[in-house]
């Protein structure tokens, strides 16, 4: 266990050179973007992405993607251009709810198939519900139910999730989690 007054010589340690590190223009830059992307109700990025496998050939992706979002509604389309040229898009609707939000993703490969999900998050009075419904490009139909909810009480969260796959075989999780305040802290 360390004395408190070595951690606190760390911390300081890790605070300065944190600093030192940061560069004015690097902090401007990134503040400026933030403010763009808040406001904007449109725009577009292309991202490249490189990755080397362990033979160390390298293979780049490219993604292209156009955005408009407002009244409470976004939308993105994205093309995806992969290192053999090949192709395959993606397209995101997204609205608000009087309680939560859904959203619509569509997914087209390479070679044509289609994907589609559809979500909806609805908050309820101790938490939230979520279904989501995915068609893959065969066909096949996964549907996936979860709640959370919050107990003050006990001071209990609890997650359940409940999946159907498209053979029919389905799985369900639990997870409770509660809050224990004079818990000591862990090292």
């Amino acid at each position: 266990m360390h004395a408190p007054s070595t951690r606190l010589a760390s911390l300081t340690l890790a605070c300065l050179v944190a600093l030192l590190l940061a560069t004015p223009d690097s902090d401007a830059r990134e503040r400026q973007g933030r403010a763009r992307m808040g406001s904007a109700k449109s725009g577009q990025a292309q991202r490249t992405v490189t990755r080397t496998g362990p033979d160390g050939t390298a293979r780049t992706s490219t993604h292209d993607s156009t955005w408009q979002r407002g009244g409470g509604k976004y939308t993105r389309d994205t093309v995806h251009t992969g290192p053999g040229g090949k192709q395959g898009t993606t397209h995101v609707e997204a609205a608000k709810t009087s309680d939560g939000r859904v959203r619509d993703v569509t997914r087209t490969g390479p070679g044509g198939k289609t994907s589609t999900t559809h979500d909806e998050v609805h908050r309820t009075d101790t938490g939230y519900s979520r279904e989501t419904t995915h068609t893959g490009p065969n066909g096949g139909v996964t549907t996936r139910n979860a709640t959370g909810s919050y107990d003050p009480a006990t001071k209990t969260w609890t997650r359940e999730k409940l999946v159907t796959r498209p053979d029919g075989s389905t799985s369900k999780t639990e997870v409770t989690t509660q809050v224990t305040p004079d818990a000591p802290p862990v090292e």
